[in-house]
């Protein structure tokens, strides 16, 4: 009587290693690239968070009547230099534009990263509790960032004077 014996399946060893090695030779070749991508959608990521900042603050404004801002703070008040910073989102029930004692922190942001730039033409951003921007607080946030070469490229936000949003493509990095 004979044993049938199944035929072995499988890699072996040398293969096994083979295959590891081209794999390791793709993603050293791939990994560039991929840092590059992650470059260029930097601006991107970034306004999309600061959207969604805007919402709540907007829709916090209307459901409970108080104003709201938005702003890089120093020394407890806006100012218009730092918006690369650290931002922070206040409920402003004192001095309009101002964070003291009787305001509330909602949220804070995190700063963008050093090498690259964030800009709006305002101190800071207000809600009313119409949902609405307080007095001309309307603009474009512009964010840049530098290539390898120098060159530099971003992504806008507009706010306008109703509190809506807009993302879109820029010149104004060059």
């Amino acid at each position: 009587m004979t044993k049938l014996s199944r035929p072995v399946t499988g890699f072996s060893l040398f293969e096994l290693i083979i295959v590891c090695l081209i794999s390791a030779i793709l993603l050293s070749i791939s990994i560039p690239s991929f840092s590059e991508l992650l470059m260029l959608n930097r601006p991107q990521r970034a306004l999309t968070s600061l959207d969604r900042h805007l919402s709540y603050a907007r829709l916090k404004s209307i459901y409970s009547g108080e104003r709201i801002t938005l702003c890089p703070l120093v020394e407890g008040k806006c100012t218009r230099e730092l918006w690369h910073g650290e931002l922070t989102l206040f409920i402003d029930r004192g001095k309009l534009k101002e964070f003291n004692g009787a305001d509330t922190t909602l949220r804070v942001m995190d700063q963008i990263p050093a090498v690259d730039e964030l800009t709006y033409p305002r101190r800071a951003i207000t809600f009313k509790h119409t949902g609405n921007i307080w007095g001309l607080g309307n603009g474009t946030f512009v964010y840049c960032i530098v290539h390898h070469d120098g060159t530099k490229s971003g992504k806008a936000l507009s706010l306008s004077i109703t509190g809506r949003t807009t993302l879109k493509d820029t010149h104004l990095c060059d």
